[in-house]
């Protein structure tokens, strides 16, 4: 049994069905019950519940919360359904312990699939933790019979690989017809493989062991000898049939009275054996005329078709002809039929991108398949899970493919995809040293920035600031061309003269301790922002305020505030001016 652990491995796999799952109470264990599935079978109906029973806690910390998110990698023709569905398959383990869920449907596809389950597990502190779980579950491949033979994997994607069992083993002879050109009169015929979708109707005839019987049905005496008397008498004819032994098998009797030739009798269809027979014909006479008449005897084979045989008697003229009807009965042939179905499997699909394939970290591209078909991303032959959109956006490197399906449950792969993402540099910084900005990374290209605008010609190490503004370093890998970017700094250098539209401001204490106070000097009503800024420019604090004509004292709390450099940002209308403030504690 497999058992949920501290990392929370929990699985249920299901198929939507929209009948409810029953629960088997008789677990108390946390797992699922069963835990090995039983194999489908393609083309037949399948349904199983399988009962989950839940933790409430791992190592001391509450879950609050169990989610089955997603099942994939199911077969085509699968589904699943939880028994909560109305609440989104969201289980609370506090209330019950219990869930299921119910798989069903009618796989088309045999073969062994990766069912991936996705559970979202919510812990108290701890929040959403998401554990994936593979269970292998098997499809068999369909068989279908007949009294006359049986196929397995009669139904599929091309190619298609059949085999075919004899149900009527040891009769005389065999005839297979595939319906794909190929016939075969072997008892056990080889495997037969379908390139080209369709329907085939494949037909099996069986001759049974034994020979052909024969009958004899009819006798006609076409003529007769002159020795019966005539042209005074006529005859009166019957005749006595011999087998090989001289064994007396019928006899005509009554004779057929006062009857020239030709004279036919109608037989009860006597069964003939592979030898030869004897026909003894005769004219009945008694009283003045004395014995009967000897007309002659033919003799002819059992086992042939009909025919003539003549026979003759010494010292009369004319001759017996006798004329015989064998019916032949030929060994029973039996005949079966079946019917192998052939799917076509979709095209290729491609798989293009919207940008080069080679990447700089933080870069998306997106993989694009062009098929209308139901779609599924992999990763190095990995299903990725929810992946199941006509696009695919990436921020990682590796090889991605995607896999098309039809209704059929028939499949095709693209080409895969390698998608090369390259690390960008370490993150420059910078010191000021005076008015000249140090950049610390060596091993790249560099390119500094004035107000968001490259500086022509400045790519060394060193920059000298000699405006107000704000500054920053962009590092390039020469390879790769990825870049990384700096923290900005709003910089003053010394010695600036200010813009002359600022009012006069002064600092003091300056360095500063717990507080400190910044002092603005105006002749006229203008709205003021005043920001702490930290050396990188983040705003640490900000005042916003109309400043009166006359001395206005404004006093910053610095008691949170490291020491260190900071700056004073005082901006008026279209103008400022910025401060240098040092906290020394």
């Amino acid at each position: 049994m497999k058992r949920i652990l501290l990392c929370l491995a929990f699985t249920v796999v299901g198929f939507l069905s929209f009948a409810q799952c029953s629960i088997d109470s008789t677990q108390t264990d946390p797992g699922i019950y069963p835990d090995t599935l039983l194999p489908a079978t393609v083309n037949q109906p399948y349904t199983q519940d399988i009962t989950f029973v839940m933790i409430a806690d791992t190592m001391g910390i509450t879950i609050t919360n169990f989610n089955i998110a997603n099942i994939t990698g199911l077969p085509v023709g699968m589904t699943w359904q939880c028994n909560n569905f109305v609440n989104g398959c969201n289980y609370n383990p506090s209330q019950s312990i219990y869930g299921c869920v119910n798989l069903s449907g009618t796989p088309l596809i045999a073969g062994v699939y990766n069912a991936t389950v996705t559970v979202i597990a919510t812990l108290q502190v701890l929040g959403d933790q998401t554990i994936s779980y593979t269970l292998p579950f098997t499809v068999l491949p369909d068989t279908v019979s007949n009294p006359g033979f049986s196929m397995t994997n009669s139904s599929g994607c091309l190619p298609l690989s059949v085999t075919f069992v004899n149900n009527n083993p040891g009769q005389a002879s065999y005839l297979w017809d595939f319906g794909n050109g190929i016939q075969s009169n072997l008892e056990n015929p080889p495997v037969q493989i379908y390139n080209v979708p369709g329907d085939y109707v494949v037909t099996q005839s069986v001759t049974a062991n034994g020979s052909p019987q024969y009958f004899l049905t009819d006798i006609t005496v076409a003529s007769i000898p002159d020795n019966y008397g005539a042209p005074v008498d006529v005859p009166d004819m019957y005749f006595y049939l011999y087998d090989s032994q001289g064994n007396q098998i019928y006899d005509s009797h009554p004779s057929v009275s006062n009857t020239n030739a030709p004279l036919s009798w109608t037989l009860p269809n006597i069964p003939l054996q592979n030898s030869n027979y004897t026909l003894h014909v005769w004219d009945e006479d008694g009283g003045l005329f004395g014995a009967d008449d000897d007309l002659g005897s033919v003799t002819f084979p059992g086992w042939s078709a009909s025919g003539t045989a003549t026979g003759t008697l010494s010292g009369v003229s004319g001759s017996l002809v006798v004329n015989y009807s064998i019916m032949q009965v030929p060994v029973a042939t039996t005949i079966h039929t079946d019917t192998v179905h052939v799917f076509a499997v979709p095209d290729t699909p491609t798989v293009s991108a919207n940008i080069p394939l080679i990447l700089c970290a933080g870069d998306t591209v997106v993989l694009t398949c062009n098929d209308t078909l139901a779609i599924q991303w992999y990763e190095s032959g990995n299903l990725l899970i929810g992946e199941t959109n006509s696009d695919l956006f990436l921020t990682t490197s590796g090889n991605f493919f995607a896999v098309v399906t039809n209704a059929h449950g028939c499949t095709a792969v693209s080409a895969a995809i390698n998608v090369q993402v390259n690390p960008n540099p370490p993150k420059p910084t910078f010191f000021v040293n005076g008015n000249t900005l140090n950049c610390v990374l060596t091993g790249y290209m560099l390119q500094w920035y004035y107000n968001g605008a490259a500086m022509p010609g400045e790519t060394s190490l060193q920059l000298t600031a000699t405006q107000q503004g704000t500054y920053y370093v962009v590092a390039t890998d020469s390879v790769t061309g990825c870049t990384s970017v700096s923290d900005p700094l709003v910089f003053t250098p010394v010695g600036l003269d200010q813009p002359q539209s600022v009012i006069a401001a002064v600092l003091f204490p300056n360095p500063a301790d717990k507080s400190v106070v910044v002092q603005l000097t105006s002749v006229r009503n203008i709205f003021t922002t005043i920001q702490l800024l930290d050396i990188s420019g983040r705003v640490l604090q900000q005042n916003n305020f109309t400043l009166q004509p006359g001395t206005t004292q404004l006093p910053f709390d610095l008691s949170d505030i490291s020491k260190g450099v900071y700056l004073i940002k005082i901006t008026q209308e279209n103008a400022s001016k910025t401060l240098r403030l040092m906290i020394n504690r």
